[in-house]
């Protein structure tokens, strides 16, 4: 019993950094009689909703990121930008972008990993938007804001912003 309530506890803590699903006891073929399947449900839910911590120092000079603020995933907006998104994965890995969605309602996310709430307000705090509007923010490898837009901004646009960057320039001319 104290072997499976450290592999749980071992789960719980990878949980926060690993995209992998989890797996319930109550999905064992088999679980174990000295753990309750309902627990063992209860703290892998809890872990997940915390979510990471997301920081966008984490990425500075590596990564152009592409903040997306939605009330939630049903905005029209957000749907829009989505398929925008998703349209040419060729030209954004390019580019170095990754891709932060922050929802008013919903599961906030960065990479496939929920974002914990505090992240989330903090993001809404740093660039100033409410829970209730929608907005896209290019911010640079350098961390800065470089555009922003009310409504979905499509990618030849973003595109036009991040090759003018000095430090696009640069990486077109090394890269073969």
């Amino acid at each position: 019993m104290q072997s499976l309530s450290v592999l749980v506890f071992l789960s719980l803590l990878q949980g926060c950094v690993d995209t992998q699903p989890f797996i319930l006891m109550s999905d064992l073929s088999n679980p174990p009689q000295s753990q309750s399947p309902a627990v063992a449900s209860v703290a892998v839910t809890s872990s997940r909703s915390e979510g990471v911590e997301f920081r966008l120092s984490d990425y500075q000079w590596q990564h152009r990121i592409l903040l997306v603020f939605a009330p939630a995933t049903a905005s029209s907006d957000y749907r829009q930008q989505m398929q925008i998104w998703q349209s040419d994965q060729a030209g954004v890995e390019d580019r170095d972008l990754k891709l932060v969605e922050v929802l008013g309602t919903g599961e906030s996310q960065v990479e496939g990993q929920s974002i914990s709430a505090a992240s989330v307000d903090v993001l809404r705090q740093q660039f100033g938007v409410s829970v209730e509007e929608f907005a896209v923010i290019l911010v640079g490898k350098d961390g800065t804001e470089k555009q922003r837009s009310q409504a979905p901004m499509n990618l030849a646009m973003l595109y036009r912003a991040i090759d003018a960057m000095p430090m696009r320039q640069q990486e077109m001319r090394s890269r073969p």
